[in-house]
């Protein structure tokens, strides 16, 4: 929670300098370790434009039907 907590910080620049690449890093941390929020912000700052994508897959599963489940067989 403390790594979304300062992806959050650089992301809206609250007491540090805006920065959404060391946001993106932070959240990449908590995401990593199973936080989902973490994942929903990288995918907005993606979809935003906030961030290079390069080799960032995002998977909506409302529009492939597949569920978590399936993702993470998929990807291992």
């Amino acid at each position: 929670m403390a790594q979304l907590n300062i992806g959050g910080l650089y992301e809206n620049g609250y007491g540090v300098p805006q920065d959404y690449d060391e946001a993106f890093e932070w959240y990449k941390k908590a995401s990593n370790q199973g936080n989902q929020e973490a994942s929903n912000r990288i995918g907005r700052l993606v979809m935003n434009g906030k961030i290079d994508d390069e080799g960032i897959v995002i998977y909506s599963t409302q529009e492939t039907g597949l569920t978590l489940g399936d993702i993470e067989n998929r990807s291992q």
